[in-house]
């Protein structure tokens, strides 16, 4: 062979990210279990509406499911994700009864398991965007006066800055919650729970950035910024953006792929 003769390289491509590819949520911490209550054998495919019991969450008030609370039914054809619209009683507890959408893909048994999701919206970034900053501290030690060895310092925060489309602030009545009410836990958001596994923190949520690239087989990546709070709120009505900065209790992002 001549030893002048190199040979290709293999040449790998990767896709940039594109927001226009990325869906952008801000989630809480909701959890918990219910059962259907059909003893009648009244449920029926199609039906937007359930009959639960022996509810547990995650919530202040235990047996009171949030309107906008996510739920899976143990056995359902496809298990699709429902979200609450209603509940009865409309205010107090325990709940009998959840309207939802969308309806059953198949007829429950009952006493099946109803599984409770995080409650979520979807952020409009318009022309804005996320970054975040992995943030290190180290210790560098000295041996007479030169450098000798590095320790591990303390755990930083990660820091984690979004510019969301300033629409409403506020909720208004049958609208869908703002992003600061999401932030803040106040308004339509008032029965969010918060991401936090410490009831005695403050409120925080979860941030989560899917990334679906349309091009090829490239997996779906999804990141997750746990246990976020946020320090500013920036409003400029102008240019109908909401710059918010804030902080994780983590040191880095959760990240998984998936086809």
């Amino acid at each position: 062979m001549n030893p002048l003769y190199l040979a290709p390289a293999m040449l790998i491509c990767f896709a940039r990210i594109e927001l226009r590819d990325a869906t952008i949520r801000i989630q809480d911490g909701l959890s918990g279990t219910a059962a259907v209550n059909d003893s009648g054998m009244g449920v029926m495919t199609g039906d937007d509406s359930l009959p639960i019991d022996t509810i547990d969450l995650n919530t202040e008030d235990t047996d009171l499911v949030p309107v906008g609370a996510r739920f899976t039914v143990a056995g359902e054809t496809g298990t699709p994700v429902h979200t609450v619209t209603a509940r009865t009683p409309a205010s107090m507890s325990p709940t009998t009864e959840i309207e939802f959408t969308p309806v059953l893909a198949s007829a429950p048994t009952d006493g099946a398991v109803i599984t409770f999701l995080p409650q979520q919206i979807e952020v409009k970034i318009g022309d804005g965007n996320l970054t975040y900053t992995e943030n290190k501290e180290y210790e560098y030690e000295l041996d007479r006066g030169d450098l000798d060895t590095v320790r591990e310092g303390n755990e930083v925060p990660m820091d984690v800055n979004l510019d969301f489309v300033y629409e409403f602030v506020r909720t208004g009545t049958g609208e869908n919650i703002t992003p600061v009410d999401a932030l803040k836990g106040v308004g339509g958001a008032a029965e969010w729970v918060s991401a936090s596994d410490d009831p005695c923190e403050p409120y925080c949520v979860d941030i989560e950035v899917e990334h679906n690239p349309p091009c090829g087989t490239a997996e779906t990546e999804s990141t997750l910024f746990p246990d976020f709070r946020y320090d500013t709120l920036e409003f400029d009505l102008g240019e109908a953006t909401i710059s918010c900065t804030g902080r994780c209790n983590a040191t880095e992002p959760t990240i998984t792929r998936e086809a």
